[in-house]
């Protein structure tokens, strides 16, 4: 507990180094621009307000929705306000209803930018609830692209009317109606159909969501070291068994999911590896023994605290569930304690350059036994070695 401790002293300091940045951009209000720095928190849902400072030496001061109609930040995050129509339809399947037609309210909301050109491509994103937008360079007004899941008798049907409403949009470049098709209602669809739309109309095309926080996935090896120490304890005698520490080697490999939103500040993983632990001593005239072989998945959240483009602080939680492998036992004398499969909470802390890594975790102390009366604390703290190759 005490290396747990240290790490989170360690830990909270460097929480305060890696602060989102204030970068360039402008905000519009009353018709004026103002060059100023945003702060970048690459929302994930589109936001109502922003804080900025004119220089860097200034007070942090707060814009909204009320007054700025369009704020951008270093030419990839670009928000327009308007007053538009946004079905508001029940998303989720268990509150589906069984309209076809959507429910319309009118709201003012800042859309974001993806794709900007002859035909303008937005998102609206508020948690679970997407829906993107479009606009012309002859008509500004903006227009909600139709999807809707309703229940029918037996299932659920969709409402794929922006199907038709791309096709009246982009029938001039030649694409037939087979192009929309099979279009899918998502983002990556959406964004290669009208870069690809502006890119062949011959008017300029920003595309701005490559710029943006996308998400992606990190495939890396991952073996290391672990020191082990594990304590027996029968609390209806209070007989104690003391096997001390032992280092151990684990091997691994991790997939990770970098979420696409708060400037990649934020992922999730999965760690599965295989760790032993082989301890024999003496206490007193008594023979004391433990084998623990164990495949371990690990599942957790990361957050991540950039120094540089290449440097960067971590810090992880993890929930794992172990497997055990072979005959797993703890020995004392003649009478031997089965090792149970078990779940752990580790606590990580970590540095990452380029393709390279490096972690400490720590596993809070758990019970490798399942008895009435025998406990264990099995106490490890490890240092992971990492290599990104995907």
């Amino acid at each position: 507990m005490k290396k747990l401790f240290l790490m989170l002293f360690i830990a909270f300091p460097l929480l305060s180094i890696a602060q989102i940045k204030f970068e360039p951009g402008y905000f519009i209000e009353n018709e004026s621009k103002t060059e100023c720095l945003i702060k970048n928190i690459a929302w994930k849902n589109n936001p109502t307000s922003f804080e900025y400072k004119l220089n860097e030496a200034d007070d942090i001061k707060t814009k909204n929705i009320s007054t700025v109609s369009e704020f951008n930040i270093n030419e990839s995050y670009k928000f327009i306000r308007t007053t538009t129509n946004v079905d508001r339809s029940e998303t989720a399947l268990d509150r589906l209803d069984n309209s076809k037609q959507p429910k319309w309210n009118t709201e003012t909301i800042f859309l974001k930018v993806l794709v900007e050109g002859k035909i303008t491509l937005y998102q609206y994103e508020d948690s679970n609830f997407i829906k993107y937008f479009f606009s012309t360079e002859n008509d500004a007004k903006t227009e909600q692209l139709v999807y809707k899941e309703y229940l029918v008798d037996g299932g659920v049907a969709e409402n794929n009317f922006f199907r038709q409403q791309l096709y009246n949009l982009m029938k001039d470049e030649k694409f037939t109606i087979s192009r929309f098709e099979n279009l899918k209602y998502k983002k990556s669809d959406l964004v290669k159909l009208f870069a690809e739309y502006n890119g062949n109309s011959g008017t300029k095309m920003k595309n701005l969501s490559e710029k943006q926080n996308n998400g992606k996935l990190n495939l890396r090896f991952t073996p290391g070291i672990t020191f082990n120490s594990l304590d027996v304890l029968n609390d209806a005698s209070n007989y104690k068994l003391e096997f001390g520490s032992k280092i151990s080697f684990r091997i691994g490999a991790e997939l990770e999911y970098i979420l696409p939103f708060n400037n990649n500040k934020w992922s999730l993983f999965i760690d599965p590896n295989y760790k032993s632990f082989k301890l024999d001593r003496m206490k007193g005239n008594q023979s004391l023994s433990a084998s623990y072989k164990a495949l371990e998945v690990p599942m957790g959240v990361r957050h991540y605290m950039y120094l540089s483009d290449k440097s960067r602080l971590f810090i992880d939680a993890t929930y794992a569930a172990s497997l055990k492998i072979g005959n797993n036992y703890i020995r004392y004398g003649y009478t031997e304690l089965e090792v149970s499969n078990i779940s752990s909470v580790a606590f990580g802390l970590g540095y990452g350059y380029e393709r390279y890594s490096v972690e400490a975790r720590y596993t809070i102390n758990y019970n490798v036994l399942n008895y009435v009366y025998w406990r264990s604390n099995f106490d490890t703290f490890s240092i992971i070695l990492g290599y990104k190759f995907l």
